[in-house]
C-alpha cells in the first residue's frame, strides 16, 4: 500500500500545482479509499479475477476498491481534443504501478458525430464510464455479479459517437472496433478485433443502455488446476479437449441492457449482462435491481443481484474415474452467486460522499463466487453464506 499512497500524495501536489493552468488545459481527480472484509477467513472477497486473494478474508482489505485517479484534457483544436487518464488501484500480485485508462484523440466531425482514436473505455456495462469513478454511483463498487463477466476495461482503437436528439431526451449510438489485454490472477488475456454497437438514451431523469459486442479470445491459463487437467488430456491423448482449454482462437459474445430511473427522490437501477463463450471461460449471465430513495444527503438503498452458469469452462467427457478432476478444473472458472445487499451513501460534503454497505452472499454449488482460492480443498467443502462489509470514502477534485 506504500506505493498507493505515494501516488496520491504526488496526484494532490500534482492537482493544486494545476490549479492556475490555462483554459485550454483542464486538470481532475477522483479516487477512493475503502475496507472490505468477509466474515470467514478462507473467504476473501474480490471484486475482479485481476485482484489476488492471499490475506485472511476476516482482515480489513484496504486493496479490494481502494483508487487514485487523474485525468487531464488538452484543447487542441475547436473540434479536436486529447484526453489522458491514469489509475492507481491493486493489479496482479497488489501491484499499485499506474495505469493509462484513457489516452484517446477525440474529433468532433459535426454537432452531431464524434470520432475517437486512441485507447478509450470497454463499454460493455451501463456504468463502463465510471467503473473507477465510484463517486458517481450510488453503491461501494458495481454489482460483482454482473461487472465480474468482463475483466477488460479499456480499449485500443476506434470508436464513432452519433447523437440523435429525441424530444426531451438524447439518443447516442456508438460503433466501436479494438483490442485489449489484462493479467489476471492466474491468466493473460487477449481482446482481438473487438466489434461492438451500443445505444444510448439520456433525458428527464432516465437513462438506458443496450450493448453488443463479438471478439476473439486469445487466453493463456497457468494455474495449478489448469496444469493438471492439460497434463491428464495430454496423456489421454485427448486433443479436442485440451485445445478447449486454453490457446488463441476463442470467440466470445457479450450482451448488455440496463437503466436508471430518478424521480421523487426514488432512485431505480437494473441491469442484465450476458457472456457467450465458444472455449477457454465460462459461459454466464447476470442481473440486479437497486432501489434506493435520497434523504437530502443521505441515499439508503437495497440490491438483489445473481450470476448464473450457462455453461461449464470445460465440456470434456472422460472416464468417470477422471471427471473429478475436470470438475475441479471448472471449480474456480464458476463466479456464479446471488447475493442482497444494504447500504447507505451520505454526501457529508461538497465533491466527498461516504458509503457503507453489508452483503448477504450465497455461492452457488460446483464453484467459490467471488472468493477465488488457489486450495483444491477449498472448492470440496460444503458452501455456505456469506456476508460482507465495506466501507468507502469516494472524492474527486
Amino acid at each position: 500500500m506504500r506505493q498507493f499512497f505515494a501516488t496520491l500524495l504526488l496526484a494532490l501536489a500534482a492537482g493544486s500545482a494545476a490549479a492556475d493552468a490555462p483554459t485550454r488545459f483542464a486538470l481532475s481527480g477522483f479516487g477512493t479509499l475503502g475496507v472490505v472484509r468477509s466474515d470467514k477467513d478462507d473467504y476473501h472477497f474480490r471484486s475482479s479475477g485481476t485482484q489476488s486473494a492471499n490475506s485472511p478474508g476476516q482482515h480489513f482489505d484496504p486493496s479490494v476498491d481502494s483508487v487514485l485517479g487523474l485525468q487531464g484534457t488538452g484543447h487542441l483544436h475547436d473540434q479536436l481534443d486529447l484526453t489522458v487518464q491514469a489509475i492507481s488501484r491493486q493489479a496482479t500480485g497488489y501491484n499499485y504501478t499506474p495505469h493509462i485508462t484513457w489516452a484517446y484523440l477525440r474529433y468532433r466531425a459535426t454537432p452531431a458525430l464524434t470520432v475517437r482514436v486512441g485507447r478509450t473505455t470497454t463499454p460493455f456495462f451501463m456504468f463502463s464510464d465510471s467503473l473507477n469513478l465510484n463517486y458517481a454511483t450510488p453503491w461501494v463498487r458495481p454489482p460483482s455479479e454482473v461487472y465480474n463477466l468482463n475483466p477488460f476495461s479499456d480499449l485500443d482503437g476506434i470508436d464513432l459517437l452519433y447523437r440523435i436528439p429525441l424530444g426531451e431526451m438524447d439518443l447516442e449510438i456508438q460503433g466501436l472496433f479494438g483490442n485489449s489485454a489484462v493479467s489476471a490472477r492466474s491468466a493473460s488475456t487477449r481482446l482481438k478485433n473487438a466489434k461492438g454497437i451500443n445505444f444510448g438514451l439520456v433525458g428527464s431523469g432516465f437513462s438506458a443502455h443496450a450493448g453488443y459486442a463479438r471478439t476473439r479470445l486469445e487466453l493463456q491459463w497457468d494455474d495449478g488446476f489448469y496444469r493438471a487437467l492439460s497434463n491428464l488430456l495430454t496423456a489421454l491423448d485427448e486433443k479436442a479437449a485440451l485445445a478447449q482449454l486454453s490457446g488463441t482462437k476463442g470467440t466470445t459474445e457479450f450482451f448488455s441492457a440496463g437503466f436508471q430511473w430518478e424521480k421523487n427522490n426514488w432512485l431505480t437501477i437494473a441491469e442484465f449482462a450476458k457472456r457467450r463463450a465458444d472455449r477457454y471461460i465460462n459461459s454466464a449471465h447476470a442481473w440486479y435491481v437497486t432501489v434506493g430513495y435520497h434523504f437530502n444527503s443521505l441515499t439508503p438503498y437495497a440490491t438483489y443481484s445473481q450470476q448464473t452458469q450457462d455453461a461449464p469452462a470445460s465440456d470434456a467427457r472422460l472416464p468417470p474415474v477422471f471427471m473429478p478432476l475436470v470438475n475441479l478444473y471448472n471449480a474456480p472458472r464458476n463466479n456464479a452467486q446471488h447475493g442482497v445487499a444494504l447500504g447507505v451513501r451520505w454526501d457529508l460534503a461538497r465533491n466527498i460522499a461516504l458509503k457503507s454497505q453489508i452483503e448477504r452472499i450465497d455461492v452457488a454449488p460446483g464453484g467459490r463466487g467471488m472468493f477465488p482460492s488457489d486450495s483444491a480443498a477449498d472448492y470440496l467443502k460444503p458452501t455456505s453464506p456469506v456476508h460482507v462489509f465495506s466501507m468507502s470514502v469516494d472524492f474527486v477534485f
